[in-house]
């Protein structure tokens, strides 16, 4: 079942530097957050965290549905030019691993590609991530009794989050991460380009003739609500604020 009624999903943000897990329970159609959790670890040694998130999950009952949420500081992305000829998977493949091994001299034997769904007229935002990474985590869910609900990265998750808003707009998307953030330049359903840096590198606010500037975050907000006609942030629901659980955003997008 994929809305998950009657039985408990748990999602974690493998953040730069930290689990971040929620425990969402759907009643009459409605989330309610349950149990929200965060363990932090040092750069390239989650293994002790990951022990921690086992133990929480083992806290609640057997069988519950498991999605990661993939932050930036764990993937790169592209857009891949598209043309009926490439509706061919294998084709569109072959391009995307060529295109990606041309943008980031890296072997594209090095990574697991998702794919988004493409927009109307050109190009598809393709997700990728180390190549082991789907194989840890599918490992983590069969061991603590979980199913593999999916496996997903953060900036095709919050496009899908606010795509009534987005779609309908010409400008920029700014996904921050913790210490990354993702630049979405877009022309309504089309993403035109994305690029990955430092979240303490400023972001330009195009002019009005460039469009309108929005953005997601992971940060608590410091602006008086209702936020800024700029900032994205999901509803409000039993056991989440927006405003006091900013750092369980990226973890529940999709999810309310």
């Amino acid at each position: 079942m994929t809305s998950f009624l009657g039985r408990e999903e748990i999602r974690v943000h493998l953040a730069p530097g930290t689990l971040i897990a929620c425990e969402v329970t759907r009643l009459w159609l409605r989330p309610l957050i349950t149990r929200k959790a965060h363990f932090d670890f040092d750069a390239g040694d989650r293994g002790r965290a990951m022990e921690a998130l086992a133990a929480w999950i083992a806290q609640g009952p057997a069988g519950r549905a498991l999605t990661w949420i993939i932050g930036a500081g764990e993937t790169q992305y592209f857009v891949l030019p598209w043309s009926p000829a490439l509706i061919d998977r294998g084709l569109r493949d072959a391009y995307a691993r060529a295109r990606f091994e041309q943008l980031f001299d890296q072997e594209a034997t090095s990574s697991a590609f998702y794919f988004s769904t493409p927009s109307d007229d050109n190009g598809q935002l393709v997700s990728c991530v180390p190549i082991d990474l789907p194989k840890e985590l599918a490992a983590f869910a069969q061991r603590t009794g979980c199913e593999l609900a999916g496996i997903k990265p953060s900036v095709p998750m919050v496009w899908d989050q606010f795509r009534d808003v987005l779609e309908t707009e010409r400008g920029t998307l700014c996904v921050v991460d913790g210490d990354r953030q993702a630049i979405v330049r877009h022309d309504r359903k089309r993403i035109k380009d994305i690029t990955v840096r430092s979240s303490s590198k400023s972001v330009a606010v195009g002019s009005k003739r460039e469009g309108v500037f929005r953005r997601f975050s992971n940060e608590p907000s410091t602006a008086p609500l209702p936020a800024s006609s700029a900032d994205l942030r999901l509803p409000a629901q039993p056991g989440f604020v927006a405003a006091d659980d900013a750092a369980y955003a990226f973890a529940l997008c999709g999810a309310l």
